[in-house]
Formats: C-alpha cells, structure tokens, sequence
C-alpha cells in the first residue's frame, strides 16, 4: 500500500475531488452535496498495487474502504484451500462489517489490480453512523441482504478477466488470434466481452473488422471521475456480439501509463472479459497492461529464432506482469502446413514447462480475414485452428471440460459408444485422460479417429480367435504370459506413429511406475509406447521397462484418472466407469445359472451322442474356467472397483454403461458394449448438457 500517498504529498491525488469518486458508491448516492463534502474531508485517497493485501483474514478492524477504481478479490482460507468469497470493483465499499460487530475480518482483502480507495478511520466511521442516518439504513439495508444471500448460498460471483495478447514479433498472427479469442470468448460464455486494439494506428483491428473509430488514449484522461456509460460514443458492437474500442496508442507515449490502468479498472465494472491486442514495442505502457493482466498470451512462430527470441523477452515480462502460475502461456503460430509441429522437447526448452499451444498452419484462415468480417472461429468452429481458441476461451473462463475413460478390458468398448453420444451431441472436449483400454479408445480418438471408425475397428474382431492372434505366450514367462509385441504392432497400425504433440485434442495416458509405486503420466512423445504402458496388466502381460522404472497398467492405482484433469486445469469433468459393481456380478451369475439350466433342458430331448458331447464340453470348461487369467482379471476389476467408486465421486458427471452379462474377455461382443455406452450417455445429456453450459464467472 502506497500509504505515504495522501493529498498533501501526491500532486496526481490531489487534484481528485474525493465528493466525486464518493458519489459513485450507491451507499453514498442519496446523499446531499454538502453531505458528500463533509464525509469525503474525513477520508484520504490510498493506492494498492496489484497483488498487495488491504487486510487478512482473522486481523482486528481499523477502517471502512470504497472502491474508487480497481479490482479486489475478498477470500478465505490459506492459498492451498483458497475459496473466493466475492470481487468488489469500483462503487463496491468493504470492512463495514468488521467495524460494525467489532470482530476480526472474515476474509482477506487482496488487490487484483491497481486501485485506487477512499479509506475512512475507524473513529471517523463511528461519527458518520451516527450523524448520518441515511447511510445508516443503508448500510443495515444491504448488510442484511448480504447475510441472506450468504446463508442461501445464492450470490453469484462476477470477476473480471483482463487478457492480454502481446508479441514483440510482426506478421505472426497476433491480431487475428486477438479477435478470434475475443469471439470465441463471448460465444462460449454470453458474456460482455470487449476487444482493445493498442496498436499506433488504431485500425489493426477495425480495418479487418470494418468497424469501429479509433480514440487517441490520451481521450482518456481522468476516467476514474468518469460516469459508467462515458465510453459509449467508443465502443462499436460486432454482429458476432463482443464489442470493440480502437485505443491509438503511439509508441513510447508517456501519457499511456498512466491512463491504461484507470481505463482497465473502467471497462472491469461492466465487461466480464477485457482482451487487448498490445502493440509489439514494449515500453512502459505495454508493461504497464501486462501487469494489470490476468491472462497473457506470448504469441510466436515456430521458427527457432523466433522462439529464441521469445524464450529472452518471456521471461522479462513474467518478472514484471507478476502472475500465477499457468496464467502465462506462449502460442506458436505453426510456421508450415507440412512441416513437423512443435515438439514437446523442443516447448519444454525454450519455455521451460510453460503451457504452450500450437495453432495450426492454416491457408484458409489468411484467405478468410482478406474477404470477410466476421471472425473465422465464429465461422468455421469445427477447424483445428478454431478448437484451439475455443479451448484457450474455455480455460480463461474456467469452462475446460475433461473426459475420464475408465480400465475395463473388453468392457471399455463401450467407451465408444459414449464419444458417439458426446460427439452427436456435439458436446465439447478440451482434455482426455485414459487408463487401460480408456488410454486405448481415448488415444484413438484424440488422434482424429471418428467414433464410427472406432466403432468399425471393434466390431471387425467378431471372433474369439481373431483376439488370441494378438496373444504371443511367453515359452518361460519370467515377468508376464505374454510378451505383447503384437498387441504393440497391431496399435502401432492404427496409430500411426502419432505422438501426444499431434493430437487434436490434448492426451493424459496412466501408467502406475512399479519402482516408486507412483502414478506415471505420458504426456509427451509417442502414444503407442504409452497405451502398450497402460495396459500391461501385472503377470498377464510383460511390463514396460523405461529409465523410470517399470511400468503397468494405469488401473491398478488410478482405474478412473479424474484427478489427472483436474490438476491439468480442467474445471468440469465427465468420467465413464465400466466396471461392473456387486450387483451386477450377481445378475451375471444368476443369468449364467438361468441359462445353464435351459441349456440342460434342452439337451434331455436331444439323443445320447449329443448329450455326451455336451457335459464332456461341460466338464472340460468347469477344469479351465477361471482359469489363471480370470482369477487375475476378477480380482484386479474387484479392487479397481473399489478405487474407481471412490474416485468417481469428484466427476461432475459420472456414466456406467455396464452390461452385466459381458466378460472383460469378449472384445468380439462389441456390439451390446457400445449400444450401452451410447444408451447411458444419452440418459444423462441433460445433465451433460446442464453441466457445459454452467458459466463458471
């Protein structure tokens, strides 16, 4: 808190009449001039800087604060069990509570930008409530609104997003991302959205939109007095629905760095997401917005030097913008159609981890911003280079939606019928992750298989003999019965020697790391590898051996791997868990039972011979079944079930298209596995859809 800052030490604060910025909280508005005048004399104008704390949770009361321009986030709890309790912004006023009740502060007070506050004393708090019996009621009045809304748990939180998309390099994409994120962030959310084109011009923008008059921002002098609707005659309205201001901002103009802060604070009252195309130069004003910023996107090309170039200027800006882990990211404009993408090794160079998206090379993106107005994800949203904006939107807004297919075997097919649903539905998907078959069926699709291909490729294996092809037995099986090279050359026919870098959408496959006895996550390189990894199920199948240690099947540990998107950043996650539950164990015995008996009845009418062959076959079956591989397989699904029930309590949405009477062997009865998988999603789509369109703002 710049503190020393009061009217008789700050030039700037002194020129501002405190009568004014009081006006604009609704506590003060019925209030007569005189009376305006006579409370502000009491008070003095206080500075906080972005992330500096007004007060803590659990510290005593010594003032009442209105919010003259800024944003401030009130919270509960330590930073790891942080829980957000409301965000004031300008007119909003805090710490009445504490000084009514004369108890510690329930919550932290924390800037979340520059702000500028009018700060009451404790004593001087006391006479305007007892001089003052407007403000009084008033405050009574909205104190035991608040208090309501609390205990019914219905006040909705409204925060404000600022996102800034800055490169220091030209002809990179930076402005057509810009306007394609600023689309697809009110598409998505329906929420205010305004695009800020900072260029020198002020036409970058508005000369591909063909809209939009440009405003020189020094017009923007004094806006903290302003009155709410004072950028009106400024901001034109796209078709498409987010709206548009053209801030001219000249290169190394002193006069930006003052103004871009208030201007921000400004447009936080009434816009949900703020995002700004910032000029390349970066002086003192560009600075001065990325460090207002919530969100940063470093946009580069794919060239080394351009990434080099970005990598140096990246982590200046970090240290200045001051921001919270994963809310920096680099976009690597793909400089080639053919060309290979970006590689994990190559991100985690240069960029050390940070979270990198690749959009793709796209002919057809230049093609459209020449000939139309409208913004090509709003257009073509279907287009590679559409999904990953729509993704990037989906993570500003905290809307990113995860799929968790569960282990399973055989019973994971139906995995397929529950993408047929989702995709029919068209229900969005930001993130995979996958044990067991769930990494199988979710790799494929990832990788750009439709559902129906995937749905062919299952029910191509219509025998029980085209699935003991795959099986290669050991002679001495030292760590497994079977070695799994084929199972690995028939995945690696479908897969093309695709790796996590060319999936359409990103891939999380589990693995459980025998010598830490930890989780291990792929996420990078080839995927064949790492569903061979998945399924590797302990003494059936050899394990993976890697530098890391040795690997198998991801359900032993995580059969259900919800957590794994959550900590990826997903917000809402729908989990598919095929494993059959006790209930359904029994239905199979009783319908085995049921049919055992019709089979004997049967074979009383039948002559002698037939009757013969039928109990010898009766009789070998009762010596192999179970045999090693169904004890195995029970047992693990036995324990898997327990893990993944508790697991599935955290989806948000969790389908168990289980079909009783299958076995974890019969991959050739696909047919019924993914007829349910589709009859379960279908079940629950209003609440998948319920779930997707929930705004988390």
């Amino acid at each position: 808190m710049d503190s020393s800052l009061n009217p008789e030490t700050s030039p700037r604060l002194q020129r501002l009449d405190k009568a004014v910025f009081l006006s604009l909280c609704p506590l003060f508005a019925g209030l007569t001039q005189w009376e305006l005048k006579s409370i502000s004399q009491l008070m003095r104008l206080v500075e906080y800087k972005k992330e500096e704390v007004v007060y803590r949770e659990g510290e005593g009361a010594s003032s009442f604060y209105v919010v003259v321009s800024g944003r401030f986030e009130a919270s509960t709890g330590a930073s790891g069990k942080k829980r957000v309790m409301a965000y004031l912004k300008r007119g909003d006023y805090f710490g009445e509570m504490s000084l009514l009740t004369a108890e510690p502060h329930s919550a932290t007070l924390r800037a979340i930008s520059d702000a500028l506050v009018l700060e009451l004393k404790k004593d001087d708090f006391a006479k305007m409530i007892e001089h003052n019996a407007h403000v009084s009621l008033e405050m009574s009045r909205r104190l035991s609104l608040r208090l309501k809304r609390g205990q019914a748990g219905s006040e909705a939180l409204w925060r404000s997003d600022v996102v800034s998309i800055f490169s220091p390099q030209r002809r990179v994409g930076r402005t057509v991302f810009s306007i394609n994120l600023a689309a697809a962030l009110f598409i998505e959310t329906r929420q205010k959205t305004v695009l800020l084109d900072m260029s020198p011009t002020g036409s970058e923008i508005s000369s591909r939109l063909k809209m939009a008059q440009k405003v020189p921002i020094t017009r923007f002098h004094g806006i903290e007095t302003a009155s709410f609707d004072a950028l009106s005659d400024c901001i034109v309205r796209h078709p498409v629905g987010f709206e548009v201001l053209n801030v001219a901002h000249k290169e190394e103009d002193p006069a930006g760095a003052e103004i871009i802060a208030p201007l921000l604070n400004h447009l936080a009252v009434a816009y949900r997401f703020i995002v700004i195309d910032l000029p390349p130069a970066l002086d003192e004003t560009v600075e001065k917005a990325l460090t207002q910023s919530d969100w940063v996107y470093f946009v580069t090309d794919s060239h080394l030097t351009s990434l080099a170039e970005a990598r140096e200027i990246l982590s200046g800006v970090e240290k200045s913008a001051a921001l919270a882990e994963g809310k920096l990211s680099v976009v690597i404009h793909e400089a080639s159609v053919w060309g290979a993408r970006t590689t994990s090794a190559v991100k985690r160079e240069f960029f050390e981890g940070r979270l990198c998206y690749s959009l793709p090379a796209t002919p057809e993106l230049e093609e459209h911003e020449e000939r139309h107005e409208s913004p090509f994800a709003a257009e073509f949203p279907d287009a590679e280079y559409s999904r990953v904006v729509y993704h990037v939107a989906r993570r500003i807004s905290g809307n990113l939606v995860g799929l968790a297919l569960g282990s399973g075997a055989a019973l994971g097919l139906a995995h397929i019928g529950v993408l047929k649903a989702l995709e029919r539905e068209k229900i969005p998907i930001d993130m995979i992750a996958g044990s067991s078959i769930g990494a199988l069926v979710g790799s494929l699709y990832a990788i750009g298989k439709r559902p129906e291909e995937l749905e062919k490729m299952a029910l191509g294996i219509t025998k029980s003999l085209l699935v003991t092809r795959l099986l290669d037995f050991h002679l001495f099986p030292l760590r497994g019965l079977l070695a799994g090279r084929r199972i690995m050359r028939h995945f690696q026919s479908h897969l093309s020697q695709k790796t996590f870098e060319d999936c359409n959408i990103p891939l999380k496959i589990a693995a459980v790391n025998l010598s830490s006895r930890r989780l291990h996550l792929f996420e990078s390189g080839p995927i064949a590898p790492a569903v061979r990894a998945s399924i590797a199920i302990p003494a059936i199948f050899d394990p993976v051996v890697t530098p890391e240690g040795v690997l198998v099947d991801g359900g032993v540990i995580d059969p259900l791997p919800i957590r794994v998107l959550y900590q990826a950043g997903v917000n809402k996650v729908i989990a598919v868990n095929v494993l059959p539950t006790a209930k359904d164990v029994l239905e199979k015995r009783l319908s085995t039972e049921e049919v055992r008996k019709k089979e004997e009845a049967a074979m009383a009418e039948r002559n002698g011979l037939v009757r013969g062959w039928f109990h010898a076959m009766r009789f070998l079956r009762k010596c192999f079944v179970p045999n090693v591989f169904d004890i195995l397989m029970t047992t693990m699904q036995a324990m898997e079930y327990e893990i993944a029930e508790v697991e599935g309590e955290e989806a948000d949405v969790l389908i168990r298209p289980v079909v009783p009477t299958a076995s974890w062997v019969e991959f050739y009865r696909a047919k019924p596995l993914i007829e349910r998988g589709e009859e379960e999603t279908m079940k629950l789509l209003p609440k998948i859809k319920a779930l997707v369109s929930a705004q988390n703002v």
